[in-house]
């Protein structure tokens, strides 16, 4: 006769079940919380910077185009926001500063010297002025003939009020998450069939729903409108075509980082259920990809070339046509953007039951401790590059989220100051 379990026998199991389905839960929501509060904080932080960045170009055309004093044209920059600047001389000598303060010389500062080298340069600490921790954004500038630099500058604790309403919101959702899945594991318990997927999906959507939230720097924004207005309406027509170009391309910036999000929710989502029929033309993808790009390419003195020579005419690749463009542009863009001189190659071949896609170029190469990592999610190389090419630090993570949903591979080969191939592996339809 086979042993029945008393009340008492299963009530233990089932508790035993319980407090580790929880301990599991919550070990999920604590890497949950990590993974997405450590990559967006390092997001708002750069978009800040890159805020700071966008009004010390204003303020370096404002300078060059205006008759004031630069103390006055630094005031008044300065004046609407909690924004210090300061203009310094090639030898450290602080020539100008919107708060007053008595400064001493700043040519040790490393923002300063970053600038001085001709690069943008960025540091976060304390102020000797004022003991106030400051993000600080440094831009070489050419004042009355001289090189100089120009400073922006905001308090941290201004830089951390966006972040604050990001970890508020992601500690609503995490405690959210935890009560849900308390729940759940309850629910398993009595009737032993809950998914534990929600938790997943809770964590997906927050990336969608956050990326609402990254707004493009507001200060640079706002300046640049009013500039816009301000010259607009005093007919200085080549100081409104500057602040437009520049309005322009932090709009662009944030379009990219706002698209690049929602492109990488989308494909987690849909890695849960792929479209296994989806299958695309790959060859006239990537054709379209190089066409479009031969006039930037020529205007930047490189080389694109093409080659299609072992690809099977009429093959299909099964990848759908929105993810294999998302692969193509991005590959191909980041050759461009990291190649100074030389040739960017695209091969599209068959190989097997494979179709095979790589772009190599002769561009400043990865090293070679960075390589297994350049597809994680807001990872950098060269971070200061990046932010000068308007890369997201997204692309390579969405481009190895759509060949994995489709079945394939990817690998990268590098090698410093010679350059970089990626290779791409989709099966064939």
């Amino acid at each position: 006769m086979t042993p029945v379990a008393s009340p008492r026998d299963r009530g233990g199991w089932w508790t035993t079940l319980l407090r580790g389905y929880v301990i599991v839960v919550l070990l999920l929501a604590a890497v949950w919380a990590f993974s997405v509060m450590g990559p967006m904080s390092s997001a708002l932080e750069e978009s800040q910077q890159n805020g700071l960045v966008s009004v010390a170009r204003t303020a370096s055309v404002a300078l060059e185009t205006s008759e004031l004093p630069a103390e006055t044209v630094i005031d008044k920059i300065a004046a609407d926001d909690n924004l210090r600047l300061t203009l310094v001389s090639e030898t450290g000598e602080v020539l100008a500063e919107s708060t007053d303060a008595g400064m001493t010389n700043h040519a040790s500062r490393p923002e300063v010297i970053a600038a001085l080298a001709g690069e943008v340069g960025y540091d976060r600490r304390l102020s000797e002025t004022d003991g106030i921790e400051y993000l600080y954004a440094a831009i070489p500038c050419e004042y009355e003939g001289s090189t100089c630099v120009l400073r922006v500058s905001m308090p941290v604790s201004q830089a951390n009020e966006d972040l604050s309403r990001l970890r508020w919101t992601s500690i609503v959702l995490l405690v959210a998450s935890t009560v849900l899945a308390a729940g759940a594991a309850w629910l398993m318990a009595r009737r032993a069939a809950v998914p534990v997927d929600r938790l997943e999906r809770v964590r997906t959507d927050f990336v969608a729903n956050a990326s609402h939230e990254l707004k493009t720097p507001v200060a640079g924004i706002r300046l640049l409108s009013e500039s816009i207005e301000a010259t607009s309406g005093d007919g200085d027509l080549e100081a409104t075509r500057a602040f437009s170009g520049r309005l322009s391309k932090e709009v662009t910036r944030l379009q990219s980082l706002v698209t690049d999000l929602m492109d990488l929710s989308r494909l987690e989502d849909e890695f849960r259920s792929p479209n296994a029929a989806a299958t695309c033309d790959l060859a006239g993808i990537v054709a379209t990809a190089v066409e479009s790009r031969l006039p930037n390419v020529r205007e930047h003195g490189l080389t694109l070339e093409l080659d299609e020579s072992h690809w099977e005419t009429g093959g299909r690749a099964r990848i759908s046509a929105a993810d294999a463009t998302l692969v193509v542009d991005n590959l191909i863009d980041n050759a461009i953007a990291y190649t100074e001189e030389g040739v960017v190659s695209v091969l599209l071949a068959t190989e097997g039951h494979d179709a095979v896609l790589r772009v190599a170029d002769t561009g400043i190469g990865i090293p070679a401790r960075d390589q297994e990592r350049i597809f994680e999610r807001f990872y950098r190389v060269d971070k200061a590059r990046s932010r000068e090419e308007g890369g997201t630090g997204l692309g390579l993570a969405l481009v190895r989220h759509a060949v994995d949903r489709a079945g394939g591979s990817i690998s990268v080969e590098s090698e410093l100051g010679v350059g970089s191939t990626f290779t791409v592996s989709l099966p064939l339809a």
